[in-house]
């Protein structure tokens, strides 16, 4: 059955759907989820170094940033964020789609302090969603859009192609965006709707659907969607991951999206999301090992040149685990590497870098006729211990 305003704001999509659903859906999803928490907890159960825990959510912060404004067409790449967020710790003006990464920013730390500052709980309401809203779309003329309310009576269009909205007049807006605030405070029993992830992630369709503001709708929908895993415990690093998914996919993104609305049938977007989430959840486990490696080889490197009274090799390595694999005369041609070896004879150089790979420290590999070094984190495998 095709989606109509009257339809969509009894927001009972899914519990809908789930009476019916077979064993096989319901099988699958629990899989994911289950799949998804294991690798959650296994990532809140690793030690934090504030230092390299910095470093990936803020990694991940600009890769949310990137991706939600990626689908509304907003294009920048990493170092672009970054020089944008340099501009404006620095109150430097800001180009206009500086500013909309610059309010991503805003949202995203807006979310992070909420969450923190109601530890114990808070119930949904419409002034919160205003306020994800008015921070994305602060200082910017965007035709139509007052930031934190509503549109007035004119009927919005979106999406690709483009498509009329649903809720057409202020009042069925008004309407719809109270019923959904219900929904969202209401804990649903629901064999699927009941978790937190269903739940996120159809705030998410319900509330671009509704789409009450002049611009930024899909903005706000995947903000909230991270604010409601945030709030419920997803660790740190992966709460707006989803916003990477929905970008990596976004043609699938907008069909799938279509298709609720053609159909009143969200299961397949739910599974769809469950397991592009745990796409990208596995690849924040991968780089929270690959930090803890990277400071367990320079644990390793420390130890075993305790007594040594040369530490150019602990040097060397620690450089080396933060280039990353590179060609070996640039490696050499850094400043910090020349000032370990300028005073020293040439072949103080060559014994080290034999010593390292008799230790099975480093790697050589030759591609096309370069020779590139890196760090040999296999060495970790097969360390013997005293006991």
């Amino acid at each position: 059955m095709k989606l109509d305003c009257n339809r969509l704001t009894k927001f009972d999509l899914v519990e809908e759907i789930e009476k019916e659903s077979s064993v096989e859906t319901i099988k699958k999803f629990y899989s994911t989820i289950n799949e998804i928490e294991k690798i959650d907890q296994f990532i809140k159960d690793l030690p934090s170094f504030p230092g390299s825990t910095d470093k990936i959510i803020r990694g991940e912060l600009i890769s949310a940033i990137g991706a939600t404004l990626s689908i509304e067409g907003t294009v920048l790449d990493k170092e672009e964020i970054e020089e944008t967020f340099r501009k404006a710790d620095l109150g430097e003006a800001l180009k206009r789609n500086e500013q909309e990464a610059e309010n991503s920013r805003k949202v995203y730390s807006f979310i992070k302090e909420f969450v923190k500052n109601n530890s114990t709980g808070f119930e949904y309401s419409e002034s919160l969603i205003k306020q994800l809203h008015s921070y994305f779309t602060a200082d910017m003329n965007y035709l139509s859009n007052t930031p934190g309310q509503y549109r007035s009576n004119f009927i919005a269009t979106f999406g690709v192609p483009r498509k009329e909205s649903l809720c057409r007049t202020q009042s069925e807006i008004e309407d719809a965006m109270r019923n959904f605030i219900s929904w969202l405070n209401n804990k649903s029993d629901g064999i699927l709707s009941h978790h937190i992830f269903v739940k996120a992630i159809m705030a998410h369709y319900y509330l671009s659907e509704i789409h009450p503001f002049g611009d930024g709708n899909g903005r706000t929908a995947r903000a909230l969607e991270a604010l409601i895993l945030n709030a419920q415990g997803i660790n740190n690093y992966c709460f707006w991951s989803l916003a990477n998914f929905w970008s990596s996919h976004r043609d699938q993104y907008i069909t799938y999206l279509d298709n609720i609305r053609e159909t009143s049938e969200p299961t397949a977007f739910i599974l769809w999301g469950l397991d592009g989430y745990k796409e990208e959840i596995k690849k924040i486990k991968d780089k929270v090992l690959t930090k803890m490696k990277r400071l367990m080889l320079k644990d390793y490197v420390q130890y075993l040149f305790r007594d040594k009274k040369n530490k150019r090799i602990i040097s060397v390595i620690n450089i080396l685990i933060g280039t990353g694999k590179i060609q070996i005369k640039k490696f050499n041609d850094l400043p910090e590497i020349q000032a370990l070896y300028t005073k020293k004879n040439p072949s103080t150089k060559f014994r080290d870098y034999k010593k390292m790979i008799e230790e099975g420290l480093i790697n050589l590999e030759e591609i096309e006729n370069e020779t590139f070094i890196e760090a040999s984190f296999k060495i970790l495998d097969s360390i013997s211990y005293n006991i």
